[in-house]
């Protein structure tokens, strides 16, 4: 049998930002005179790649450039915020990250975020000593966005790992949705906002202690 992976969100699963993400997106909003419910936020915003999310929100199409700025825009709002608090990984995470390199097994990150974001993360969180950087992969404007499974499969293609043995994180409904449609063996839930998952039978984890780790073994 292929060796299997592990395959982490990242805003939300590996990073709790979910508090300065919903603080510069309704800075954001609310230049552009946009007013949104919190259902609206979670179908429209949250895990969805920048484009899919422009185009819901402008009612328009958007060129690519547009994507750039009007996305560069809102991040700037992000990066500012995430700057005013102390940046660490989730509760549990490195320790999971230690086993994982330390037992040769392979990760990657699946993200809907733009490169401007992963290169912050990558020098904030030093991302590089468990990553190889062709395994952080983000929402470079050629794949569809979550809750499609795109991200996903080019992590499983990238690490070279069968999916029947590769465990998926995430924490955003159309994420884990997302993974569900990848089709691995494992889709475990990081709990980090008190969300309601009544609509998914799936393991929930509010620490990555809680971790099942038995689940690595292929």
């Amino acid at each position: 049998m292929q060796k299997g992976g592990v395959i982490f969100d990242f805003n939300g699963t590996l990073f709790w930002d979910s508090e300065y993400q919903e603080k510069s997106w309704d800075e954001y909003l609310a230049a552009h005179h946009i007013f949104l419910t919190e259902q609206q936020k979670r179908d429209y915003i949250h895990g969805r790649n920048g484009k899919d999310t422009l185009e819901i929100l402008f009612k328009r199409p958007f060129s690519n450039e547009e994507v750039h700025q009007y996305s560069e825009e809102k991040e700037v709002l992000y990066r500012n915020e995430c700057l005013k608090h102390k940046m660490e990984l989730a509760p549990g995470a490195l320790d999971l990250l230690d086993y994982l390199r330390a037992n040769d097994i392979p990760m990657a990150i699946a993200t809907a975020s733009g490169k401007s974001n992963v290169d912050f993360f990558i020098d904030h969180f030093n991302l590089l000593d468990y990553f190889a950087e062709e395994h952080i992969v983000y929402n470079d404007g050629t794949v569809k966005g979550k809750p499609h499974p795109d991200l996903f499969d080019r992590a499983v293609e990238r690490l070279g790992v069968g999916k029947a043995g590769t465990v998926i994180f995430e924490d955003s409904h159309s994420g884990v949705q997302a993974a569900l449609n990848c089709r691995v063996g494992h889709v475990v839930i990081v709990n980090s906002t008190n969300s309601d998952y009544a609509d998914f039978d799936l393991p929930i984890i509010t620490h990555f202690d809680g971790f099942d780790r038995r689940l690595l073994k292929n």
